[in-house]
């Protein structure tokens, strides 16, 4: 009886075991297979999840009405043949990734894992394996390929000189060591590397067989907190000047990112010292100037005192009534007239050379730069012309103003030109508005002052900014500099300005100036 049932139940537990293989091949990410070892390989077993993968059922391939053979793709059959053959004779298992074809026509990556089974005298049995799908990896390596590709050609080709190294810490967290991991032909150039495979693992000074690295002590201040750095590296043993970005990167790797700005760091020293020298040439032209001009000026007063004194002594003298009309005209009214035209001309040249003193010093005196209270300056350029604006009845909007930084001076000099300017130009057939005001953006203070007035032709836009240029319009006063200061007073302030204008709707104007502390260049 106890027999009985102890056979009983191991059937019964065979039965449960069964039905959970069959469970567990079913869940299987991919297909189990039994066939023999021939050209065909003829199935002797294959479980339904072929159906997922291949689009065929398992009694497709069980009946003959497909083999595997048909449906793996040609290039990879004679591979696939050899490397059972090899396997097979050594009693190892078989690897293998290649492209089968669907029912549906699709072509897809499959991955074969397979053995032979032998009996107890070494003879081949059948084979055995299991297949899945690894269509989505192939593809997801394949597009990682293409885009490693991608950006190894432009990190080879860039012409942005490119470091890769890697850091590690100590036990306090000081940089313990430096390693260069790779770089880019551009870094190989400059710093004439030879040798890529030499260079790779070495220290970056070796690599670059410089005196020193310049900021190499800020640098491994950022990689200590963490953080990116950007600075001008000035090597002087290979007469470089680079602009240098250190950038962190994952598991103890940065980047350094860097730009030859030799060339452009020296035309621009040029064009320093060439402006200074204009600057120079204007201050001393525009001052020796004024010595003959307050000459002629002079001279002009003492020569109509002279005119008067002779009208004064030949105005009791007897003489021929037409030498009397001739002198009378001469005396009264044609050197007077040409006074007039002389004293007109003097006035005008000096507020030529007046206006190119103003240009001039603008340029030559120095900042005080520190952070400027706009919505106070703002309020003392709108009160100096507040008579004019309740004169002629103009409405003045300031929206709450964010601070920047600068010379206080300078910017009440630029924001009152463009505030009078405004005033000038107005339309006189409607009241005059002007709206003032300003955002943040990113490092800079975006302000904007936009007017009603008459406007500025498209063909005058570009060409407000010059000095003495004046847009052609006989009943405004001006001589021509004010545009041409608030731009130099931007500029001195390395920001940008730039105006939107439509005639007879009104204008705008744009000013970008820094949020944080600058060095004056």
């Amino acid at each position: 009886m106890k027999q009985n049932l102890t056979r009983d139940f191991s059937i019964k537990n065979l039965g449960e075991t069964d039905q959970q293989l069959s469970r567990l091949i079913a869940n299987l990410p991919g297909f189990v297979y039994r066939c023999a070892n021939d050209k065909d390989w003829t199935m002797y077993y294959i479980s339904d999840v072929c159906e997922k993968i291949t689009g065929y059922k398992a009694e497709d391939f069980l009946n003959k009405k497909i083999t595997f053979k048909d449906i793996i793709l040609p290039e990879f059959r004679e591979t696939l043949y050899d490397g059972w053959e090899v396997v097979l004779q050594d009693n190892q298992s078989f690897e293998h990734e290649f492209k089968i074809i669907t029912a549906s026509g699709e072509i897809r990556w499959v991955w074969e894992q397979g053995v032979g089974v032998f009996d107890d005298d070494g003879n081949l049995l059948f084979l055995e394996g299991f297949i899945r799908d690894i269509t989505e990896r192939k593809n997801a390596q394949e597009a990682l390929a293409v885009s490693e590709n991608k950006f190894r050609t432009l990190f080879k080709e860039m012409s942005e000189l490119v470091l890769f190294c890697s850091y590690e810490k100590d036990g306090e967290g000081n940089i313990a060591e430096v390693k260069v991991l790779d770089f880019n032909d551009a870094f190989s150039r400059v710093f004439r590397v030879i040798n890529y495979e030499e260079a790779i693992g070495r220290a970056p000074l070796e690599v670059m067989r410089v005196d020193r690295i310049p900021q190499c002590d800020e640098v491994i201040q950022s990689l200590k907190e963490g953080r990116n750095c950007s600075f001008v590296a000035d090597f002087e043993s290979i007469e470089k000047k680079l602009k240098v970005t250190l950038v962190l990167l994952q598991g103890g790797v940065f980047a350094i990112i860097a730009t030859d700005i030799t060339e452009l760091m020296h035309y621009n020293h040029v064009l320093v010292e060439k402006n200074k020298e204009l600057e120079n040439y204007v201050y001393v032209t525009s001052h020796d100037l004024r010595s003959p001009l307050v000459n002629i000026q002079g001279f002009s007063t003492r020569l109509k005192r002279h005119t008067d004194q002779i009208a004064e002594l030949t105005a009791g003298c007897e003489m021929d009534q037409v030498i009397n009309e001739s002198l009378t005209e001469i005396i009264n009214r044609k050197i007077p007239h040409t006074l007039d035209y002389i004293f007109n001309s003097v006035g005008k040249m000096e507020k030529m050379l007046n206006s190119l003193l103003q240009i001039s010093r603008t340029g030559r005196v120095v900042m005080n730069i520190q952070e400027v209270n706009m919505h106070v300056l703002i309020s003392k350029v709108i009160h100096t012309v507040e008579y004019q604006l309740q004169e002629i009845g103009a409405i003045v909007e300031v929206e709450n103003l964010p601070d920047c930084y600068g010379d206080e001076s300078m910017l009440n000099q630029l924001f009152s030109n463009i505030v009078t300017n405004a005033i000038k130009y107005r339309d006189e057939q409607r009241p005059l508005k002007i709206s003032i005001s300003g955002i943040n953006r990113y490092k800079k203070v975006l302000y904007r002052i936009m007017d009603n007035g008459i406007g500025i032709p498209k063909e005058h836009l570009e060409k407000i900014w010059y000095v003495f240029y004046r847009v052609d319009n006989k009943s405004v006063q001006g001589d021509g500099i004010g545009l041409s200061l608030v731009k130099r007073i931007v500029e001195k302030h390395q920001g940008k300005i730039w105006v939107e204008s439509t005639e007879r709707y009104g204008t705008t104007f744009f000013i970008e100036l820094p949020a944080d502390s600058f060095t004056e260049n």
